[in-house]
C-alpha cells in the first residue's frame, strides 16, 4: 500500500539570509539612528501602546527625519513579494496573485539584557517582518529560551485532532530575517548576557494591482 499526502499549513513563517551588501547598508542605517544624540535617548518602555519593554525604539519610516530610505522600501517590497510567491506556489491559489504589497512602516528596536517585547501582532500591517542586525553573546548558564521569538500559532494543540503544537519559536542570527503575516502574535524573551539586540522590523500592506496603476484622466 503506497499512501500519498496532501498538506497544507495556513500560517507560513519564512527565513531568509538578507545580501550581504543590503545588511551592510541596514546595519550602517541602525548605527546611525541609535548613535544619534537625540534619538538615543528615546526609550518607550513606559508607552502602553507599543511592545518594548526596555531599550530604544526608532521610527525610520515615515518619519520627519531626514533620511532617503527609497532603497531599503524597494528591497523590503521585493521581499514581500517572494513571501507572497511562495504561499501562492504552496497553496496552488491564485489570489495573491492580484495584489502587490506596500511597506507603510519601519523601525529599529535595540535592547539590552533583561529587556524584552510583550506578547502584540500588528494590526495596522498584511505582512510583517525582522531584519536582525546585532544578536547579543547569551550567558552560557541562560535559558534556551532566552532572546528568541516565539509565535503563537492559530490553533490549540491537541494531539486527539493531530495538532501537535501551538507555538514556533526562532533563535534570532544577525544577518536573517523573517516574514510572518501580521496578525500572528509574537513576544521576544528576556535574555541574559553582554552586548546587545538590534532588530529593523517592518511592516505592509496588500493593494488590488489595479489601484497602483497610473490613472487615463
Amino acid at each position: 500500500m503506497t499512501i500519498k499526502v496532501a498538506y497544507f499549513q495556513p500560517i507560513v513563517v519564512a527565513i531568509d539570509d538578507i545580501p550581504p551588501i543590503m545588511f551592510s547598508k541596514i546595519y550602517n542605517l541602525a548605527e546611525a539612528l541609535h548613535g544619534h544624540p537625540e534619538l538615543a535617548t528615546i526609550n518607550d518602555a513606559g508607552n502602553p501602546l507599543i511592545s518594548v519593554r526596555g531599550g530604544q525604539q526608532i521610527q525610520v519610516y515615515p518619519t520627519n527625519l531626514d533620511l532617503d530610505v527609497s532603497w531599503l522600501i524597494e528591497y523590503l517590497e521585493k521581499v514581500c513579494l517572494g513571501y507572497m510567491e511562495l504561499i501562492t506556489a504552496q497553496s496552488n491559489t491564485e489570489e495573491l496573485k492580484y495584489c502587490k504589497p506596500v511597506i507603510t512602516s519601519i523601525w529599529t528596536i535595540r535592547q539590552w539584557q533583561d529587556q524584552y517585547q510583550e506578547m502584540h501582532s500588528h494590526p495596522g500591517g498584511n505582512i510583517s517582518g525582522n531584519m536582525y542586525i546585532d544578536v547579543p553573546d547569551f550567558d552560557p548558564e541562560g535559558n534556551p529560551s532566552d532572546g528568541q521569538v516565539l509565535f503563537r500559532l492559530p490553533n490549540s494543540k491537541d494531539v486527539t485532532k493531530f495538532v501537535m503544537t501551538d507555538t514556533w519559536k526562532y533563535s534570532a542570527k544577525s544577518g536573517t530575517l523573517i516574514v510572518f503575516p501580521s496578525t500572528l502574535p509574537h513576544t521576544v524573551y528576556p535574555w541574559k548576557g553582554t552586548g546587545y539586540r538590534t532588530v529593523m522590523a517592518f511592516d505592509a500592506i496588500l493593494r488590488p494591482k489595479d489601484e497602483l496603476l497610473p490613472s487615463n484622466e
